[in-house]
């Protein structure tokens, strides 16, 4: 069997020449500084209320999707999400496909020749051509990985393009999706004995070929996302204060409604209770001083099960954001939540990809001009 690289190139929509110079992007790495937590990863306050605003309407979009009664909301201009850098209606990316090569660049060494292929063998281009201008490349975390690889043994070599200098790297967003999935289900898995454990719920659901360590990615998105619409239809049942879902249907709430008490699930359903240290000698005094008729907080160690469920419902609303963030083709909204990704990806133990995210941020924010970014 021989395998090969299938090359693509892709228009930018906005690109111009000023835009693409190499030298202001070289000198603005150069010259970076450091990101910090406080001030480039973790989300804005705007950042975070954007992202609640879209959670709102996920989970208002599953009430309509499973419950009677409610379909006309799917179509509320109150209940859709609000776009943050979207892009154009209809618009569409040009591509161009080129000749497959079968140079192996599953290496350090081969990398730069799959790139030499494209550019100076299929599109007959010279280094001048391509010296002075910067040009993205978006590929998995491996790629990305041998790309910086063959930048850190290039480094005396004789001009910007053979030095690799005129790649700016970038992660593509189906690896983007399929990594955090796997790490989710790293994270969740449990045991088939662990109520709310992912193994668990795959055996309630009667889930097949998901047992390895990297399922295929749409059986496991589509179990996934069956668990999570699962737990939110049932938590609208707990919190939309009616019998069942069908009288409440019958009361005609309006959007606003809705959207409170979507407010309401996410902040019972979707936020990890701290848990208690059993150490802690202070606790039952602090419960006697307390007022006798006063409802002690919830212990999160005395129910796992819910515990469970939550930091599971906590992590997938992550994954339904993001899936349809890309299907919106709306960046803005991705980039909120992308210094949350990092911190789940690392969490998770999937290290690279949570450097794939923090190059990325810091590109974003200290070395591309903001016309290339």
């Amino acid at each position: 069997m021989q395998s090969g690289t299938f090359p693509i190139l892709y228009e930018l929509r906005n690109a111009t020449t000023e835009a693409m110079q190499l030298v202001p992007i070289l000198e603005r790495a150069r010259t970076a500084s450091d990101l910090t937590f406080s001030a480039d990863v973790r989300p804005s306050l705007k950042q975070q209320r954007s992202f609640n605003a879209q959670l709102k309407v996920h989970l208002v979009q599953i009430l309509a999707k499973y419950a009677a009664g409610f379909g006309d909301y799917a179509k509320s201009s109150k209940l859709q999400h609000h776009p943050h850098r979207q892009m154009p209606a209809g618009y569409i990316t040009k591509q161009y496909p080129l000749k497959v090569n079968t140079v192996d660049e599953s290496s350090i060494e081969g990398q730069p020749k799959v790139l030499d292929n494209v550019y100076i063998e299929q599109m007959k281009m010279t280094h001048e051509d391509l010296n002075d201008s910067a040009r993205p490349l978006f590929g998995d975390q491996h790629t990305n990985a041998r790309v910086r690889g063959a930048k850190a043994l290039r480094l005396e070599d004789i001009n910007n393009f053979t030095k690799l200098k005129v790649w700016q790297l970038g992660f593509g967003l189906f690896h983007l999706c399929l990594n955090l999935i796997w790490a989710l289900l790293h994270v969740h898995r449990g045991s088939i004995s662990q109520f709310g454990s992912l193994s668990h719920w795959f055996v309630v659901l009667d889930k097949a070929r998901l047992g390895s360590q990297h399922p295929d990615y749409h059986t496991l998105l589509a179990a996934l996302t069956q668990i999570l619409h699962g737990i939110i239809l049932n938590a609208w049942r707990d919190e939309c204060g009616h019998p069942s879902l069908a009288s409440f249907a019958e009361s005609n709430p309006t959007p606003e409604q809705l959207l409170n008490i979507a407010q309401e699930i996410l902040l019972k359903h979707t936020v990890p209770m701290e848990e208690v240290d059993p150490a802690d000698d202070n606790s039952d005094d602090d419960l006697e001083a307390a007022d006798e008729s006063a409802t002690p907080p919830p212990n999160p160690n005395n129910d796992i099960l819910r515990q469970n469920i939550v930091l599971l419902t906590h992590d997938l609303v992550y994954v339904i954001e993001l899936i349809h963030a890309i299907s919106d083709g709306d960046w803005g909204r991705i980039e909120d939540i992308l210094g949350n990704l990092a911190m789940m990806f690392r969490g998770a133990g999937s290290n690279n990809y949570c450097a794939e995210i923090l190059h990325f941020i810091h590109n974003l924010k200290k070395v591309w001009t903001p016309d290339f970014a």
